[in-house]
């Protein structure tokens, strides 16, 4: 359902697989259950699982969800669709998909990792009369601004929708006042979640930072630890807290 190695393992365990094609139904199998995990998935990924004859349980969290009706909506009022994300990450690729299938061209939904990636198009952009601006939940918000301050020079109309998730707005400023009053910080999450990896990244300007997966990977950072007289702990949306309690005892016993 998330971006945690530890949680997609234990539903293993349970007998729930991962897969990125759904496998044909064969006769015996109907009333397999298909789940849709949390960062969402485009228009043509339901209809195949219907298609197909799998009962559906879409688990794409609320704000994501947003996006994806956001984004759709700016395609179908010929807006050229900026998508600020990873290009490579599954909400991006959701958010994408679904705005292509309504877009008039889907050369005019535009993936921007960083403002350098809309350097490159910034001919294309002077010649457009609109363009809308969608993030992906997880963005700093450090990003949106550069991008709008990039953006509102050259833009005839500009549309923002800020689609941050208020959770991680939230977990960013709260992690960053932690970490002005620490030695090092640690965060404890998936190195796969893009709300995880830019905590630590926010954070490593601040003070010094680390960022592990669960509590088997202190030992690596035994010194570290032992010399920081405060220690602040933040973790990502997907992980769990007994992964985050972990890590707590065994920093103590460090």
């Amino acid at each position: 359902m998330i971006h945690n190695s530890q949680v997609i393992n234990e539903l293993k365990e349970l007998g729930i697989k991962t897969v990125d094609e759904l496998p044909e139904l064969c006769g015996e199998k109907n009333g397999a259950i298909c789940v849709i995990r949390s960062h969402g998935a485009g228009y043509d990924v339901f209809e195949d699982i219907k298609n197909k004859g799998y009962e559906l349980v879409d688990l794409t969290c609320p704000d994501v969800k947003k996006v994806q009706d956001r984004a759709v909506q700016l395609a179908k009022e010929d807006y050229f669709v900026i998508i600020l994300g990873k290009e490579e990450h599954p909400e991006v690729i959701a958010i994408r998909a679904d705005a292509q299938k309504f877009a008039k061209n889907k050369e005019r939904v535009y993936v921007a990792k960083n403002l350098d990636a809309l350097k490159e198009i910034e001919s294309a952009l002077k010649k457009e009369q609109k363009i809308g601006i969608v993030i992906q939940t997880t963005q700093r918000i450090e990003y949106l601004k550069e991008v709008l301050d990039y953006l509102a020079p050259i833009s005839k109309e500009l549309r923002v929708i800020n689609t941050i998730c208020a959770s991680t707005s939230l977990r960013q400023n709260e992690a960053k006042n932690l970490a002005k009053e620490s030695d090092l910080m640690v965060v404890v999450g998936s190195k796969k979640s893009a709300n995880t990896t830019h905590l630590a990244e926010i954070l490593t300007p601040i003070c010094s930072t680390i960022h592990i997966e669960c509590d088997k990977e202190l030992d690596n950072y035994a010194d570290l630890i032992k010399n920081s007289k405060n220690i602040g702990i933040t973790a990502g949306a997907s992980t769990p807290d007994y992964i985050i309690n972990k890590v707590i005892v065994g920093i103590k016993e460090i």
